[in-house]
Formats: structure tokens, sequence, C-alpha cells
């Protein structure tokens, strides 16, 4: 299987679990979460962490804090629909939809620290790397007079 077809069956599933959610998120099915799982912001938190991993597996070129963001917003956007339509809706709901989408973010953040903490200190990108005690490294200029001052360095023999 190509990594192409890959992607297609993940966008075609992601599109009808989608479909299966907003349909039960907005339609008159109020409480049918529950004969699956007993508290209603712990359905919010599964259904859209679901979701946003399918964001992920459909979309790999898109960065995942964007996935994540459109994903909660989609959360806010089904309350205030369900708001819309008579339905029960909640900042707490939102907030669950919200904590449901950004959790799919955690062991992304955790690897990415694990690898940049295991790479050695060369490897690191210049601006995160702290110059190592007594280092002869420039400093940077003092601007806070608004001029820039230099320093020089004379080398003798």
């Amino acid at each position: 299987m190509t990594p192409r077809s890959q992607i297609l069956i993940a966008r075609i599933a992601l599109a009808a679990v989608a479909l299966v959610c907003g349909v039960a998120m907005i339609g008159p099915f109020q409480g049918a979460e529950k004969v699956l799982v007993p508290w209603d912001k712990a359905a919010h938190f599964l259904a859209f962490y679901g979701m946003t991993v399918g964001l992920f597996l459909a979309f790999p070129k898109r960065r995942r804090l964007d996935l994540a963001v459109l994903a909660a917003f989609a959360g806010s956007a089904v309350e205030i629909a369900q708001a819309m339509t008579g339905r029960d809706a909640g900042v707490g709901d939102m907030l669950a939809n919200a904590a449901g989408a950004g959790a799919v973010l955690l062991p992304t953040c955790v690897e990415q620290w694990r690898a940049w903490t295991r790479a050695p200190l060369a490897a690191r990108p210049a601006e995160r790397r702290a110059p190592a005690v007594g280092s002869l490294a420039p400093k940077p200029a003092d601007t806070s007079a608004g001029v820039a001052h230099s320093r020089t360095v004379k080398l003798s023999n």
C-alpha cells in the first residue's frame, strides 16, 4: 500500500467519523453517548481526541498544532450549533473538546523534548544553545542608550 493510498483511506475514515460525530452531537440524539461513556465530558474528550488523531493521519504535511487548534475550534462550533438547535451546550463541553484535541499533542511534545535532550550539543539549533560558562563567545551589543557599543579585542604577542 502506497503512502498516497494510506492518506486517502485516512481521509475517508476521518470524513465518516466526523459525519457520525456531527450527526450525534447536533442531531436529536441527546444523551446517546451515555450508552458508551457514562460521563458527558469524557465522551467529548474521547471524540475530539479521536478526531484529532484522524486529522494527524489524514493530513501528515500540516503542522500538528494547527490541526489541534482546528479541532478545538470545530468543538466550539459544535457547541454553538447545539445551543442554536435547543440542545444543552456549555463551556465545560468546549473545554473537554479542546482538552481532547490538545491531549494528542502531549506525546509529540514529550518526544521532541526527549530528542532534543539526547542530541549532541553541536547538533542543536544555535538559538536554543546556551553559551558555555566562561565562553569567549561575543556578547550581544548593549543598545539600552540607543547606541550600539562594540567591543574590540587586541591580540598581542
